[in-house]
């Protein structure tokens, strides 16, 4: 990186030097995983998938770059570097300031133009933008802060979360490879919004970290590494930091998961009830603790602030939608619930948005209203109700699609930021609605 005539450009002899090195040590990884594993049938998506991530992130750094001079992407790149530039100046400085998440920020306190550079104001004074930041300074050190050597480097541990949970899919002999790989690896969102340096793509790559790792919790066999306990820990630690409910919508799949294991090895039908019964409640009672708290009622002042703001600015356009919520309180949220997941798994619509992003995940929206329709209409739906609720895999991915469709309908407003705050999500909506039976799957996988 080098500045030239008041601005950043981004590709200088540094950055060159820096991409050509890890697009080198990225791609001998995958050829070298590849070859190791190039016998195992799914492994034939293992290259296109990563190449998928790779080039979305590309394609999503320079599209931001050109269109709108790099956006919070470049922001929390340039927050990172100027926080490495404090640990040359001075490290027990540097140590302060990425150690203390409690610091006041209403001014710069270890920072000045001519030595280190100045982070971005609001970066600077925003908590969950703050500490991104401080994650992403870890990269930096390895790319010589190098802005696409870094986005080379959250592409591939994005693409690596998405194949860990592509594997794990795959053993519940639910879905065809091909169809695992699609929901999973492929879909337009997750590559284009979770692989780039946002938060996005740190929420997302946590967040699906955390479901794996607490999903070896119910095969024991599975637990093999501290290293894998450790990384799980750290996700946690970042997800409290950065967007803190999405620890429910990692806690509440799970707890639904175990009920579903255990209600499936009970012999009495009375028994399979009372166990489902009792772990929806449990996940009910802790939405509702989490929306009676402190965070719940900033998180619903929040959306208030954004539902008012957008009923008197016009100046978003057909970018913004109104749920036409007037009740903020625990009950009112609760209310709103149908119509926040609604907007987030079938918004926006074909016509809404005047944005090639919005419109690309129109026709994704449009898609996932399309097999909505023949989940429900084509199948026996209550035979189908009654497999979700007693299959751990497919009840955990429902409850997680609800949970956050319900956060990211609420609080978006605007399409732009519905699009990247519903991602997430989207791969498990698409195994609730795409599973087949185990035989159905043999023989599709049959016949490829």
């Amino acid at each position: 990186m080098v500045w030239v005539e008041g601005k950043y450009q981004f590709l200088g002899i540094m950055d060159a030097l820096s991409i050509l090195v890890w697009f080198g040590i990225l791609l001998n990884s995958i050829n070298s995983t590849y070859s190791k594993n190039a016998n195992l049938s799914h492994y034939r998506f293992y290259k296109n998938a990563f190449y998928a991530k790779f080039f979305s992130a590309i394609i999503f750094s320079i599209i931001y770059i050109q269109m709108y001079e790099g956006g919070d992407s470049t922001a929390y790149w340039d927050t990172a570097q100027k926080l490495n530039n404090l640990f040359w100046e001075s490290p027990s400085r540097f140590y302060y300031e990425f150690m203390n998440n409690e610091l006041t920020r209403e001014r710069f306190q270890s920072f000045d133009f001519q030595n280190t550079g100045m982070p971005p104001n609001w970066i600077y004074k925003e908590d969950e933008a703050w500490y991104a930041s401080k994650v992403f300074t870890i990269i930096t050190f390895l790319t010589f802060k190098s802005y696409f050597a870094m986005t080379m480097i959250t592409a591939f541990i994005s693409f690596k979360v998405s194949w860990l949970l592509y594997e794990m899919v795959l053993k519940y002999k639910l879905f065809s490879e091909k169809t695992a790989a699609i929901g999973v690896l492929f879909l337009p969102s997750t590559c284009f919004w979770c692989t780039g340096i946002t938060k996005d793509m740190l929420v997302y790559t946590c967040v699906i970290y955390v479901l794996i790792q607490l999903f070896t919790f119910l095969n024991p066999s599975q637990l093999k590494q501290y290293r894998n306990l450790f990384l799980g820990v750290v996700c946690v630690y970042i997800i409290i930091y950065i967007r803190d409910f999405m620890l429910l919508a990692a806690i509440g799949p799970f707890i639904m998961a175990l009920g579903a294991r255990w209600s499936r090895v009970q012999s009495s039908g009375f028994s399979k009830w009372l166990i489902q019964l009792s772990f929806i409640v449990l996940v009910l009672f802790s939405m509702t603790s989490f929306l009676g708290s402190e965070k719940g009622q900033e998180f619903a002042a929040e959306a208030e602030v954004v539902q008012k703001d957008l009923q008197t600015n016009t100046t978003y356009g057909s970018n913004r939608y109104d749920l036409g919520i007037t009740d903020y309180s625990t009950n009112g949220m609760f209310r709103a619930m149908p119509i926040s997941i609604y907007t987030a798994f079938y918004r926006p619509y074909l016509w809404e948005g005047d944005s090639i992003f919005v419109r690309i995940s129109a026709l994704e929206a449009f898609f996932f209203l399309i097999i909505s329709l023949r989940f429900v209409f084509g199948n026996n739906i209550i035979q189908s109700l009654r497999i979700i609720r007693n299959n751990e895999l497919l009840m955990a991915s429902l409850v997680f699609a609800l949970i956050l469709g319900f956060f990211a309908g609420y609080t978006s407003g605007l399409f732009g930021v519905l699009v990247r705050f519903k991602a997430p999500l989207l791969p498990f909506l698409f195994l609730v609605l795409m599973y087949k039976k185990q035989e159905e799957v043999v023989e599709m996988d049959t016949k490829v």
